[in-house]
């Protein structure tokens, strides 16, 4: 092959585009914009490979082996290594359980899916789940990667059939792309920030680029307007201070795409202010080791956030920037160079890449969990109030609730949802009535020992994973919930209703998680309630921890929380979300006579901390449900607050 002319302004412009990168990811508030580095990557390599295609093309000596296999040898050795090296340090750092999605993101990012794999799993770029991946930057590589892998059988075929037409062609092909691209933005955001079809305009700029360039049909007017060139870097530096993609992706990033193409096509000359800014010697290293600094910041980043979330562990911004800068100066020298164009490394990088896809296949199917011995046995008893038709749980469920003692029942009555789960300790009369999804499951047990300590009948129509709060009359709908299908919805949103107005308990129980809630959903049933001059207990909800939805004692044990003192507490994030739930109570108190409410968080919170160990018995089962252990905590409220209202 004869290689295209080297330019050094372009790997300027690649420093351009990763530190931006760097910036963003390390703390999105320093440059809101710096994702946006991305996009000018995009233009770039759409130019470079194009440009190479069409020389090899002219010369006569384009083959696809050759093309595919020198991606191969740019792209894999170096991408292999930082994945081998991502999952062998998340097993020693990481939480068990998330071993599964590691391997699963690992194996997406070396047969080029990570777009997709994080669309289906991940969703919003800007979401926890996504966040939490060290592999999240790869979508981008596998974008290119797929770029790579149609791209040249396309151009192919176009040159060689149609030649006349390739530019009309491509630019038809890259306004179809954008025109698509700004269709699905709002409506669907995620799979258009993640996907080839809606990502390949920019791709395709950068080809046109070289198209035009190839046939020369600008470089002499562009030549002679050199200021475009520091338009277009204007623009992306403007773009990566005023475009966050917080609040979804906008049509807006045509602005550095466009600034791209503008630096690439202006700077071909040496005598421009641009292209001496972006060939200064500091700009071309950085873009000659942008594709490590891209592959390795990230990871780094991502441990290091686990880090500092689970032992409070601290680095200087200073030396986590120049741990990263110093890890992918060494991946260049070592493993880029040495492999980009040495084609006897072409068997060695395959068979790695089937070492590491099969560790990483290893992962995803594995079954891994924390040593929880060092505790007594957990226990969930909700399963036995639970009145779904359906309890099959969906298989994230299955593992969160791995190791823990879920009582169930013997024989699941299909009518159970329409007729509750009544159980009677003293005359019959319907004196307690209990309404919710699995936050009243939560404090069911406790309930239940509650109405036998005061000889009252109890009702329980509560059930996973189901909205608390329902249409007063019900209303027939076409959605289905996870465990119920629309009609049997409904027929248990019409029990719930008559079980209230027809039975007349003396107290309704409404457990929540509230923080879920408007006040404007709650109100039609408590007025229902209120209208029927029946009482109302609020059960406001626990603290919720920090770690998301995992399984609570695998979780301490990961942190090495283990039997000691009376109590051991963890750090506590109070979330906005879990203070406005807390109010929302409050509020319905306020407004309604008829409730009356049981605070819960004073008996875990302390300070900044949360209380999940007493002695050896762990109060959570995950980061917002209590375990039998931590609900008998709030037993003696409970109780003292359903016999004051059954004594009025």
């Amino acid at each position: 092959m004869s290689a295209i002319k080297y330019r050094p302004e372009i790997d300027g412009l690649r420093a351009v585009a990763i530190l931006p990168v760097l910036l963003f990811h390390y703390d999105e508030n320093l440059l809101p914009g710096g994702y946006l580095g991305v996009d000018v990557f995009f233009v770039i390599s759409g130019f470079l490979i194009t440009s190479i295609i069409l020389k090899e093309t002219d010369q006569g000596d384009f083959k696809f082996s050759n093309f595919w296999l020198r991606r191969v040898r740019r792209i894999l050795p170096a991408l292999t290594v930082m994945v081998m090296a991502t999952l062998v340090i998340g097993i020693q750092i990481l939480y068990a359980a998330d071993r599964n999605s590691l391997g699963n993101h690992g194996l997406a990012s070396l047969l080029s899916f990570a777009n997709i794999s994080h669309w289906l799993m991940a969703g919003n770029y800007w979401g926890p789940s996504a966040e939490s991946s060290p592999f999240l930057h790869a979508w981008s590589l596998s974008v290119e990667e797929q770029f790579y892998l149609f791209f040249p059988v396309l151009m192919y075929l176009v040159i060689k059939y149609v030649k006349s037409h390739v530019i009309l062609i491509f630019s038809l092909l890259s306004l179809a792309s954008f025109v698509l691209f700004v269709l699905c933005s709002k409506i669907y955001s995620s799979a258009t920030f993640y996907l080839l079809p809606t990502r390949a305009w920019e791709l395709g700029v950068g080809a046109l680029l070289a198209i035009y360039s190839n046939q020369h049909q600008y470089t002499k007017i562009i030549n002679q307007h050199s200021y475009l060139s520091v338009c277009g870097l204007l623009a992306i530096f403007i773009s990566y201070f005023l475009l966050s993609g917080r609040d979804g992706i906008s049509p807006l990033i045509f602005i550095p795409v466009i600034g791209s193409a503008l630096i690439i096509a202006c700077t071909g000359h040496t005598g421009g202010i641009v292209n001496k800014l972006l060939s200064n010697k500091f700009a071309v290293y950085v873009g000659k080791i942008s594709y490590s600094l891209y592959l390795w910041h990230w990871p780094i980043l991502v441990y290091y956030e686990q880090l500092y979330i689970s032992w409070n562990y601290e680095l200087n911004p200073f030396f986590l920037f120049l741990l990263i800068f110093i890890v992918s100066a060494l991946s260049y020298q070592f493993i880029e160079l040495p492999t980009r164009r040495n084609k006897r490394f072409t068997p060695y990088i395959l068979l790695t890449l089937c070492a590491v896809t099969g560790f990483s296949f290893y992962l995803m199917k594995g079954e891994f969990t924390e040593d929880t011995s060092a505790y007594s046995e957990v226990y969930w008893h909700g399963e036995l109030y639970n009145v779904n038709p359906n309890k099959d749980w969906p298989e994230s469920v299955r593992k969160r609730m791995t190791g823990i003692t879920v009582p169930r029942e013997e024989e699941n009555r299909e009518d159970q949802f329409t007729q509750g789960i009544n159980k009677s300790y003293g005359s019959g009369k319907p004196e307690i009535l209990v309404l919710g999804n699995s936050h009243a499951l939560m404090w069911a047990k406790v309930l239940d020992e509650a109405a036998e300590t005061l000889n009252a009948s109890i009702s329980f129509y509560t059930a996973d994973g189901t909205p608390t709060f329902f249409n007063i009359p019900p209303e027939k709908s076409k959605t289905p919930e996870i465990f119920f299908t629309a009609e049997e919805k409904y027929k248990f949103d019409l029990a719930r209703y008559n079980a209230i107005q027809i039975r007349k308990p003396e107290v309704v129980v409404i457990a929540d998680p509230w923080y879920t809630q408007r006040i404007e959903d709650t109100e039609a049933l408590i007025q229902f309630i209120e209208k029927l001059d029946l009482k109302v207990l609020l059960i406001e909800q626990p603290p919720v921890l920090y770690f998301g939805d995992k399984n609570a004692p695998q979780y301490l044990s990961y942190l090495g929380v283990v039997p000691g003192p009376p109590q051991q507490f963890i750090r506590y994030i109070e979330s906005d979300l879990f203070t406005q739930g807390n109010k929302l109570v409050k509020e319905l108190v306020k407004r309604y006579p008829s409730c009356i409410s049981v605070p819960i968080a004073d008996l875990f919170i302390d300070d900044d901390q949360v209380l999940v160990l007493e002695n050896d018995r762990v109060l959570y089962i995950d980061d917002d449900h209590l375990s039998y252990h931590g609900a008998l905590k709030a037993k003696d409220r409970i109780t003292k607050s359903l016999q004051d209202l059954l004594s009025l």
